[in-house]
């Protein structure tokens, strides 16, 4: 357990914590790109002055694709609008295009790779996993395209008025509603997006009543993990690690430095979480522990937990349930402010129905079903 890890550490107040909010005012430029977003879900493709097609017009065709003498349906339809440039076309079929006008006929012969007729070997282990790879090879096949040129077209958003809000948008009568439904949406949606991650936040707090340094051979120990996952991570990119600082206008010292003080600050958050459980006398069950196997798939609640005793990693788990059941009481018991410094009330409800809800998932992620042995005993 984490309070057996850094031993005795006292906090310089166990007071709970006081929150100040950040302003989830939203602009009026936020207010209007958001009744325009919602607006152009009602855009509808209209034909306008016929030119010669560009490369990145919206195009009304008819197109039948074959294969031999064979329709080949994933290319044949009619009447179908397709924007050009954006890859909804082979290449060669929308070079083939430029230049024409409305009333053209186009044909374009261009290479197609089948998959679809690869056999494949790959059988379902007992364990879950995936098989063995697929055999064969994929066919490449050339397909003939035919295209009538009919419409060029260009996507019409709709003009916000009290008319058209009246029509299309729910509860809603006038411009001016709309605009009030709009910004309490985004307002809203901001205060439970800060709600959803507020637990960072109140670690960082708690951190930072460790009036002691943490132990620098564990903070040192961990900067190493940390640059180990980060230089596994730029791997996935083929870049380097002195290549990234390149790019980011960063040298060695500086990005030493701030991993340094991330993982002092990883360290301090988790002694002081400690620390609290140990003054409140906060403690697990099986219940918190299970709930660790459970969250993401409670379909393997219990299948899980056993792999984890069986490997040994089950104390890793139980550190994560205390952090968690620790943080969660430190949060339901903050006190939250407004930017003016009043208390904001609203938000500490806001906090108390996303833990209800969490509650919600916990129940059923540890419910008896749950929990109970597989059909077939883990190996």
């Amino acid at each position: 357990m984490i309070q057996d890890k850094y031993g005795e550490y006292k906090l310089s107040s166990y007071e709970p914590v006081t929150l100040t909010l950040p302003d989830f005012t939203v602009s009026e430029q936020e207010i209007l790109a958001e009744m325009q977003r919602i607006a152009s879900r009602h855009s509808t493709n209209i034909t306008v002055d016929p030119h010669p097609v560009r490369a990145d017009d919206l195009v009304l065709i008819n197109i039948i694709t074959k294969e031999g003498s064979s329709i080949f349906p994933g290319l044949t339809h009619d009447s179908v609008d397709v924007q050009l440039g954006v890859g909804a076309l082979p290449e060669e079929i929308e070079t083939a295009m430029l230049g024409h006008m409305v009333g053209d006929c186009v044909d374009a012969t261009f290479n197609y790779t089948d998959y679809s007729q690869v056999e494949s070997d790959r059988e379902a282990p007992a364990d879950g996993g995936c098989g063995a790879g697929e055999a064969g090879e994929p066919e490449v096949v050339e397909l003939t395209s035919h295209i009538e040129i009919k419409a060029i077209r260009k996507l019409e958003i709709p003009e916000v008025t009290d008319e058209w809000v009246a029509k299309n948008i729910a509860l809603s009568n006038t411009v001016d509603e709309f605009r009030e439904r709009t910004q309490k949406k985004l307002f809203d949606k901001r205060r439970r997006d800060y709600a959803y991650d507020i637990e960072k936040d109140i670690m960082r707090e708690i951190g930072k009543r460790l009036d002691e340094e943490p132990p620098s051979d564990v903070v040192d120990k961990l900067m190493k993990q940390m640059l180990r996952e980060f230089d596994r991570f730029l791997e996935q990119y083929e870049m380097d690690r002195a290549t990234y600082l390149a790019t980011q206008g960063l040298d060695d010292i500086t990005f030493a430095e701030q991993i340094q003080r991330d993982a002092r600050e990883r360290i301090a958050e988790d002694i002081a979480l400690a620390s609290w459980a140990t003054h409140f006398g906060i403690k697990l069950d099986d219940k918190d522990i299970d709930f660790m196997f459970g969250e993401p798939t409670p379909e393997r609640t219990y299948e899980a937990r056993v792999e984890a005793e069986q490997s040994g990693q089950i104390e890793t788990f139980k550190d994560l349930a205390l952090r968690a059941k620790v943080t969660e009481d430190i949060t339901r018991n903050a006190v939250f402010l407004n930017p003016n410094g009043g208390e904001d009330k609203s938000f500490e409800d806001e906090i108390q129905m996303k833990f209800k809800k969490l509650e919600m998932v916990r129940n059923h992620a540890t419910a008896a079903p749950m929990k109970q042995p597989p059909m077939v005993p883990v190996q």
